[in-house]
């Protein structure tokens, strides 16, 4: 980078931070102007899922204290299938967890969904409205009741009451079943919809992936149907579980879930295809999966993919958008460029936040 390119991109920072000093004080002073109580309408909690069947039945026996994975440290990420790495938590009592890049982390379930329980640090800290698909509640109470972990048969008991109730809840709360069916609850959509998912930025992100299995299984129970363009390959059994390996996370938990059994699934679509069914609004509902300011040109506004045909010819409430981002939205702070993104958007369809800050 030269004189020039330095100059430039302190230039950018710059205004940048003042534009959001600007509308810091703004919301300080004139609050109606972001007019919250009524974008809150549109702006709902929605975290990761993960598949159901990869949720144990009852919590294993236990030969270990520790799961051997200690997030941070590389050299216990030595697991090259999904089986091996589930069964290391199952054969554990409890696991490490903690805030990675944002609260919602897919380690968290990874973890539950084994039959294993969190020890999560720092989840007294957790703001309102993030991890609402979780049992935060019960996690507290692990920490309180379980550590330090004595051995005692008082603790056995209680270690099984809680695990118990955390599989259970995180089973019918967190499971991307569960998350399908939010999607249509918040957006007030029969089981027999269909919907369009626009995948937006093509490289791999845990809300749209796991979203997208959740809503295509239970659209598809009753007749309906959720495709995805540009289409999530790895998501069907009949992509090749060596090329699923070499995603992001090995493919764990994400890969080779769906069955391709409904028509819409055998058609392979092409832009001209996905712009006529936009303008002869074959779909009743479309989301864009992967918003937000961090995003590159594919995740705002007015550069989304066929924005053009679906603000022309959808309603605000058949419009949906899925902000799977680290970054906290605080609705507090409506000034803040995050926050100020969210807002606007919230404008044109229903928002699904993973980090919401209520």
């Amino acid at each position: 980078m030269n004189f020039f390119d330095k100059v430039k991109a302190k230039s950018a920072t710059y205004t940048k931070a003042m534009i959001t000093r600007y509308f810091r004080v703004l919301n300080r002073f004139y609050p109606a102007y972001f007019n919250l109580s009524e974008r809150k309408k549109h702006i709902h909690p929605f975290g990761y899922s993960f598949p159901a069947e990869l949720f144990v039945d009852a919590i294993p026996s236990k030969d270990k204290v520790w799961a051997e994975v200690i997030p941070g440290f590389r050299e216990t990420y030595r697991f090259e299938s999904e089986q091996a790495y589930f069964e290391m938590y199952q054969s554990a009592r409890f696991a490490f967890t903690w805030k990675k890049g944002g609260w919602d982390c897919l380690r968290h379930l990874e973890i539950i969904a084994n039959g294993c329980l969190p020890i999560f640090r720092d989840i007294d800290s957790c703001p309102e409205g993030i991890l609402e698909n979780l049992p935060k509640k019960l996690l507290k109470q692990v920490n309180r009741d379980l550590i330090p972990w004595k051995d005692t048969q008082e603790q056995k008991e209680r270690y099984q009451e809680l695990a118990s109730q955390i599989l259970e809840y995180s089973r019918n709360h967190a499971s991307t079943e569960a998350m399908g069916k939010r999607v249509l609850e918040i957006a007030k959509l029969p089981t027999q919809a269909k919907i369009l998912l626009l995948t937006c930025d093509p490289r791999p992100n845990y809300s749209r992936e796991f979203t997208f299995i959740g809503l295509n299984r239970v659209l598809k129970e009753s007749g309906g149907v959720c495709i995805s363009y540009p289409e999530l390959k790895f998501s069907y059994e009949d992509f090749m579980e060596e090329e699923a390996s070499k995603l992001y996370g090995r493919g764990f938990g994400y890969t080779r879930r769906l069955q391709r059994n409904h028509p819409e699934e055998l058609i392979d679509w092409c832009d001209e295809e996905i712009k006529s069914s936009i303008l002869e609004k074959k779909w009743d509902f479309i989301l864009f999966g992967k918003i937000g300011v961090d995003e590159p040109s594919l995740g705002s506004l007015p550069d989304l993919p066929f924005w053009k045909e679906v603000n022309q010819n959808y309603s605000q409430n058949k419009i949906g958008f899925l902000y799977g981002g680290d970054h906290i939205q605080d609705l507090k702070d409506a000034g803040s460029a995050h926050t100020r993104h969210l807002i606007h958007h919230s404008r044109f369809g229903i928002c699904y936040v993973r980090e919401l800050k209520l």
